[in-house]
């Protein structure tokens, strides 16, 4: 009896040994994998934060670009930059009431040579302009709009971001520049305020002199300490590392990341990531304390020493059985995926099924999707795997976000994404019928704004329709586009362009296929996309099919040879000509008929949106009216399972 427990106490101590061996080895991969995460987590903010600021520009630059339109502004501008009356004063007040519900505070109209004619606040009418200011001028006296930083004087960030837009007259002659200023420390600023990592991590902007642009977290800690709201080390006049790095590619552009601790200009380690965007000639950067970033390292080194003792503590008194630990461990795995926790399950399709997640050390939320056993075939795990590598180069705001990938213990394929909480295109019009012109067009051209990215990348997602265009709310924004689901992205022009659905069945909704889709799977570009949003639009416009027929063979052969009808002949609503042509092109049985870029067809949609815009006060006033989140999340979640 005395050999046996002595036999069991050495099996004991052979598997603390092992475990010791074990925990060092992983001690060692956590980290690594720590490191990998936190880059792709910095990373990730990083293109959010720089999104939302391009969007944040691109609105700006829309708003000013519709004021200078208007048809009674836009006259009124005129003839005060052509000296043909008017009262300055009473102008810009006039605009700056127009344009106070989107944040504006100060409104300037500028003649060529810099000199300001009109100004909401009198005193600066008759002075010029700054040299800063005046050297974005040549720009919007081309014709295009441009965004103006703010400028850092004596040490100190002046009060507010332009955007200048032209002012035409007839003949599109621009005569002057029409000029809207947003406070550094509420919109443009609270840009960067609302992307702070955890307790210490700041989103910041700066200048080619690393001067800060936008507020810092720390603002009563450099007061106190007598520091400058600048990128510079304590100690000196050298710039941080990071800044450094940004600086030097000012002209060209560029990013980085830095994940060895580095002094910040409060002194401190940090890790960051920066990119610098020399069309605003600003630096964007994520920076948080080392310590805070690699914390949880210290909590497994604890952790692993407190197991080690527990064990310890029971080899000596020899009553936990061998087999017991391994059985523990197997019961905490059977929830788990990589590093993401499943919580439950939010959706079902024929081959996959969709998991509401946790990643188990930045508790962010995320949708895994995973799939099923009995449809793990070459043809599907080839499809995921390509969707999840081709899809995981995207970045763009209204691009789902790809966050990871592997296989689970049963060699099963998954993937994770950003949770996202909303309804499908699909969804919205069955619940709410069809969608008013100007909403459609702000929906397309933010689907437009995806898919430019992509094609410019060389991919075509060949599978739009509906049910993989969500209408989200995100972090306060409302009635933002998501394209999902690239299962069935193509990639042309690079060295790779073997097309998988060339050997399969053709995949996809032949609804929203195009002609040349249906008659040869792989002969298909960017085209094709276009065809499937116009048949969105159509959709969007009058809530019905764009052939009605009760077979899909019927369908296809609508699809290949049936002259589509027009939207606004279907439509509730009345469809503007411009809209109603554009949608029209996209249907085109032709693909050389119809707008051969993405960018053509967001193009359109901006002229469409100029004269009917889909404000904001309209899209608040939609949600707060329509929208009441389900009671179960999952169902948010609309994503393809398939």
């Amino acid at each position: 009896m005395k050999t046996s427990f002595d036999r069991a106490r050495l099996v004991m101590l052979g598997l603390l040994l092992a475990l010791l061996a074990v925990g060092l080895w992983a001690y060692h991969g956590v980290g690594s994998s720590l490191r990998e995460i936190r880059a792709t987590g910095l990373r990730t903010l990083l293109n959010t934060q720089v999104g939302t600021l391009q969007q944040w520009v691109a609105e700006r630059r829309h708003e000013a670009e519709q004021l200078a339109a208007d048809a009674d502004f836009g006259l009124r501008l005129q003839h005060l930059a052509l000296g043909r009356g008017g009262d300055p004063a009473q102008l810009a007040r006039a605009v700056l009431d127009q344009a106070a519900s989107i944040g504006i505070t100060a409104a300037l109209l500028i003649a060529p040579d810099g000199r300001i004619l009109a100004a909401s606040e009198a005193e600066r009418i008759g002075s010029r302009v700054s040299a800063d200011f005046l050297a974005h001028m040549p720009t919007a006296l081309r014709g295009k709009s441009v965004f103006v930083r703010p400028r850092v004087e004596a040490g100190r960030t002046l009060g507010r971001a332009w955007m200048a837009t032209p002012v035409r007259v007839a003949g599109g002659k621009v005569v002057a520049v029409l000029a809207l200023g947003s406070p550094v420390d509420k919109g443009f600023g609270d840009l960067f305020s609302a992307a702070r990592l955890g307790q210490s991590g700041e989103a910041l902007a700066f200048d080619a002199e690393g001067w800060l642009l936008s507020p810092s977290r720390q603002a009563i800690e450099l007061e106190q300490r007598g520091l400058s709201p600048r990128l510079q080390l304590p100690a000196g006049e050298q710039a941080t590392l990071l800044a450094r790095q940004a600086i030097a590619v000012a002209t060209k552009g560029g990013d980085g990341l830095l994940l060895d601790p580095y002094e910040s200009y409060l002194g401190r380690d940090v890790i960051g990531a920066w990119r610098w965007l020399p069309e605003l000639d600003i630096g964007v950067a994520i920076e948080i304390e080392a310590g805070e970033a690699y914390a949880p390292l210290v909590y497994l080194q604890v952790g692993f020493a407190v197991v080690l003792l527990l064990l310890f503590a029971v080899w000596l008194t020899g009553f936990l059985a061998p087999g017991t630990l391994a059985t523990m461990l197997r019961r905490e795995g059977q929830k788990q995926l990589g590093p993401y926790k499943l919580l439950r399950q939010i959706g079902e399709g024929a081959i996959s099924n969709v998991y509401l997640a946790q990643h188990r050390m930045l508790k962010r939320p995320a949708a895994v999707k995973v799939l099923k056993q009995q449809a793990t075939t070459e043809e599907w795990t080839a499809r995921f795997q390509r969707e999840v590598q081709l899809s995981s180069s995207l970045h763009h705001p209204n691009t789902i976000a790809i966050y990871d990938y592997g296989t689970g213990p049963q060699g099963e394929f998954w993937y994770a994404m950003e949770y996202l909480e909303g309804l499908s295109l699909a969804d919205l019009v069955e619940r709410y019928g069809p969608v008013p012109p100007p909403r459609t067009a702000h929906i397309l051209r933010q689907a437009c704004a995806s898919l430019w990215e992509a094609h410019s990348c060389g991919l075509v997602h060949r599978d739009i329709k509906p049910q993989n265009l969500m209408l989200c709310e995100i972090r306060g924004e409302r009635d933002v586009v998501k394209v999902l689901d690239f299962g069935l992205v193509k990639q042309i022009g690079g060295e790779d362009t073997r097309d998988l659905t060339a050997h399969m069945r053709i995949l996809g909704t032949p609804l929203y296929m195009s002609p040349e889709r249906i008659r040869n799977p792989a002969d298909a570009d960017g085209r094709a996309d276009i065809y499937a949003l116009g048949a969105v639009g159509f959709f969007l416009l009058t809530g019905k099919r764009l052939f009605e027929t009760e077979t899909e063979h019927d369908l296809t052969y609508h699809v290949l040879h049936e002259v589509p009808r027009l939207a606004s002949e279907c439509s509730p609503f009345a469809v503007p000509v411009e809209l109603d042509a554009l949608i029209g092109r996209c249907l085109e049985k032709d693909a050389a008929k119809r707008p051969q870029t993405i960018a053509e067809m967001a193009s359109a949609l901006d002229g469409v949106l100029v004269h009917q815009p889909w404000r904001r006060d309209q899209i608040e006033a939609w949600w707060q009216q329509n929208w009441v989140a389900e009671t179960d999340p999952g169902r948010r979640f609309t994503a393809d399972t398939k």
